[in-house]
């Protein structure tokens, strides 16, 4: 059957656990999943459905149900046979899987209150004693038919994907899995529901941005290439030393942009002309391409930090000051990194309108209030995840 899964104080407890979560949960509202299916039949899908198209698999299950009478459960598997199988369209090996999962039901050891009785590792081993059940396979079981909620698949790629780009992760280490056990526990199936609604809106491929550090002073070629080109934000100045992309700025007054560009790089001789660094750069900014892209900034250690940490807020997420000091490992610092925010010199691309007040007001923005806020509601309307 299809029921509201998770209810409702469920995903109030998650809304009030993580605020990137609770931003899931305003982007997609209430998920509906069928989370009772019967055991058996989910467990036969799911090897039918092994390296095989989905088209293709439902054509088979379709077959096996026609066959057995639309009954798809241990005792008419096992009437059927594996040659029985083998002519719905079922490959031998798995006929075989099938057929001796039907036998092992029917002994007993399966039965849903036998199982209700399990923790869930205990339900992982005793499913994935049946041939063709690895541990994703009897994860999405637990989920799915015996209806768990505290369920975290770790090997799931979807998964891996939505944590590594809503939470900026590098890697996701068996510690880092832990804690996301800890945040979403006692409802971590729910949360995965939200996590593979927003994988499902992420790009295939998604766009690096690199900070490097810039010693202008020490260039021998101090020329610096700017231009300004019409976005959909507006009209931004990009400029340029001979190492890369050094400053991203909002033109809407072109005069001003260029003598903040001259105040920052003092004795600089600057040439108006396009790069083709700045036109990557653009096409990106306007997600026209995933292209990754390396920035050469001035600034010191603490601020490229806190400026790599805002490149990982991905688009149409907001996070706190706290959050972005939490993952400079400088707790208490809210302040500098406030100070940290307010001197990046790359807009749009080092994401500082995303960073608000753990109150949910805007705070401050080099390109003034009505601009962020205008950002932010620009990015809650666009149902494409691609920055």
């Amino acid at each position: 059957m299809n029921s509201l899964f998770p209810f409702i104080d469920k995903v109030e407890h998650l809304r009030e656990s993580d605020s990137r979560m609770a931003q899931l949960i305003e982007r997609f509202g209430y998920i509906e999943r069928n989370t009772h299916r019967p055991l058996f039949e989910a467990l036969v899908e799911s090897i039918v459905s092994q390296q095989v198209a989905s088209a293709s698999a439902e054509r088979t299950m379709r077959k096996i149900a026609g066959a057995v009478g639309g009954s798809v459960v241990p005792a008419t598997i096992a009437s059927l046979g594996r040659e029985g199988l083998r002519k719905c369209g079922v490959a031998a090996r798995k006929a075989e899987w099938i057929v001796s999962a039907a036998e092992r039901f029917e002994t007993g050891g399966f039965g849903e209150e036998e199982l209700r009785e399990l923790s869930n590792e205990e339900v992982v081993d005793r499913l994935t004693s049946l041939g063709g059940v690895g541990r994703w396979t009897a994860e999405m079981l637990l989920m799915f038919s015996l209806g768990r909620e505290d369920v975290l698949p770790t090997g799931d790629l979807g998964l891996r994907k939505a944590l590594t780009v809503l939470y900026g992760e590098r890697k996701l280490t068996t510690k880092r899995w832990a804690h996301y056990r800890r945040l979403f526990g006692p409802y971590c199936s729910i949360a995965s529901f939200y996590l593979w609604a927003y994988a499902n809106n992420l790009p295939k491929k998604m766009a690096e941005v690199t900070i490097r550090p810039l010693a202008f002073g020490r260039l021998k070629d101090r020329r610096i290439a700017y231009d300004y080109y019409p976005t959909s934000r507006g009209e931004m100045l990009v400029a340029s030393t001979c190492k890369g992309v050094c400053r991203v700025a909002f033109a809407d007054d072109r005069e001003e942009a260029l003598d903040e560009l001259r105040a920052e790089f003092r004795g600089a001789t600057f040439e108006q002309r396009k790069e083709e660094c700045h036109k990557q750069l653009v096409r990106s900014m306007e997600r026209k391409s995933a292209t990754d892209l390396t920035l050469y900034l001035q600034g010191t250690p603490f601020e490229r930090k806190v400026w790599r940490e805002v490149v990982r807020i991905p688009y149409g997420i907001t996070a706190s000051y706290a959050d972005i000091a939490a993952r400079t490992g400088y707790t208490k610092a809210y302040r500098s990194v406030g100070n940290a925010v307010g001197a990046n010199p790359v807009a749009i691309v080092i994401p500082c309108h995303r960073i608000i007040h753990a109150d949910g007001t805007l705070g401050d923005y080099n390109a003034g209030a009505e601009k962020k806020h205008t950002l932010l509601e620009r990015e809650r309307e666009i149902n494409t995840l691609i920055l």
